[in-house]
């Protein structure tokens, strides 16, 4: 029988404190029940101060588990893994791995194969200031003339990248059958093209790893689609020194 989570919870974070700042991340690993090979890792944030821990972990929880780990449950994977009553998961294959963890900031990413009306393979990343409990945003970090040089930043490197696909396939000879798929695919990005600039930075994903900012934009295609779509999600990598002067006070603050 799987024990009381919310008290391992309170247990581990008890016993895994100092009496300062020092977080660590102890890893929960569960596999559903009546099936073996469906295994479920997730990252339990500890350290001091408890209410830190606690609102991190209660947030994160609850939004990517569905679970509220301050009320009586089994597991905290109940809402995901599937009932007897439907035995597919909404959520499987959990990992996670962690971007950076020191006195100011936690960052970990999230991965899953979602299922809902389809199954999809994907990736959240949450960020968290460690002097408040604070999430923290793109639009918290980055000054107003910041966020405006950013987008058009993203927006030109998304672009380029499109465009000089669009060029390489179009320049390939293909059959008659393979052309109407070409096209199609030739459509998709232009589309996506007609999306750019980006107008806000609120559905950018980023994660920040040794005074790097990794910002990911969704792919251009519906799942439907996908089949069509070769480049994927678009990431851009960018070194803290070259969007220094884009910050804001709390941003040069929270990354140094």
């Amino acid at each position: 029988m799987i024990k009381n989570i919310l008290n391992l919870l309170l247990i581990l974070i008890f016993f895994s404190c100092s009496s300062d700042e020092n977080f660590s991340v102890k890893k929960i690993e569960e596999t559903k029940p009546n099936s073996p090979k469906l295994k479920y890792d997730f990252p339990l944030l500890v350290g001091k101060p408890l209410h830190i821990t606690k609102k991190i972990n209660s947030e994160i929880f609850k939004d990517f588990l569905d679970i509220d780990i301050n009320k009586e449950h089994k597991s905290i994977f109940e809402n995901v893994w599937g009932t007897k009553e439907n035995s597919i998961p909404i959520l499987s294959d959990l990992t996670y791995s962690i971007n950076t963890l020191n006195k100011k900031m936690y960052s970990v990413t999230l991965n899953a194969d979602g299922c809902g009306a389809y199954c999809e393979f994907f990736s959240t990343t949450y960020n968290y200031d460690l002097s408040n409990g604070h999430r923290i945003y793109l639009d918290s970090i980055f000054s107003k003339k910041g966020k405006k040089e950013l987008l058009l930043l993203i927006s030109s490197e998304k672009r380029k990248e499109i465009e000089s696909y669009i060029l390489k396939i179009n320049n390939e000879v293909v059959s008659k059958q393979d052309k109407n798929r070409l096209n199609q695919t030739i459509e998709l990005y232009k589309n996506c093209l007609n999306s750019l600039p980006f107008n806000s930075l609120e559905f950018i994903d980023f994660k920040i790893i040794d005074k790097t900012i990794v910002l990911t934009s969704e792919r251009c295609s519906n799942h439907a689609e996908r089949a069509l779509d070769e480049l994927g999600d678009y990431q851009f990598i960018i070194k803290q020194s070259q969007i220094n002067s884009l910050l804001n006070k709390y941003g040069k603050n929270i990354l140094n």
